[in-house]
């Protein structure tokens, strides 16, 4: 579904509507949890119509998850171009362990995979994520963190991308299914750019759990 931006400014009250419905909660939890009645309830969706367009509930709700997930994205994004930066200047530089002292406090988890998929680093805030202990992810495939449906696809992709990584802007993920080491999975976005390194290309990503 194609994003529209509300044609106008949505109140906070209208906001808190769609804040709620996203939640799951229906019309009539919503008008509880906000105190008022349900003909209100409808009211603003009447208004949110206005300003979004003409879709049902179900389409509106949907259009608010996909945009706050996109801006969610784009955040991570800005962020990981910065530190893609900073390690861009380390590698130029030849500084030595070029890579902890930025990714070990960069404020997601940040893991750097090498050209084959295997895992070079991972800071903490990664394997928490991932539920492994301290550099237990270094030297792993990468496949280990990817569900077993999806690792046939998933090399695919990481292959054609290191064939040619700024043709194919590969890393713009608002949904990736991913998988602990316990075996459950969960959801999580992740913006991936590519480094030139003394050893060969790196893929460094960035990962927040949605």
């Amino acid at each position: 579904m194609e994003i529209n931006r509300p044609k106008a400014k949505l109140s906070q009250r209208e906001q808190e509507l769609l804040k709620c419905a996203t939640a799951g909660l229906t019309d009539s939890a919503i008008a509880l949890k906000l105190g008022i009645s349900l003909a209100t309830v409808g009211t603003y969706w009447a208004r949110v119509r206005m300003k979004m367009g003409p879709y049902s509930r179900t389409e509106l709700v949907a259009i608010t998850l996909q945009t706050t997930q996109q801006t969610a994205l784009e955040a991570l994004r800005r962020e990981n171009e910065q530190l893609l930066r900073e390690l861009q200047l380390k590698v130029a530089a030849g500084t030595s362990s070029w890579y902890y002292d930025l990714l070990e406090n960069a404020p997601d988890a940040m893991i750097l995979v090498s050209a084959d998929g295997t895992i070079t680093y991972a800071n903490t805030a990664a394997t928490e994520m991932f539920g492994y202990e301290k550099n237990e992810l270094h030297g792993k495939d990468l496949l280990n963190l990817v569900p077993q449906r999806f690792r046939e696809h998933h090399t695919e992709h990481r292959m054609a991308y290191m064939e040619d990584p700024q043709r194919r802007q590969m890393g713009e993920h608002l949904e990736t299914p991913a998988i602990r080491s316990d075996g459950t999975e969960f959801i999580i976005r992740a913006a991936l750019s590519a480094i030139d390194s003394p050893t060969g290309m790196i893929v460094a990503c960035a990962i927040r759990a949605v």
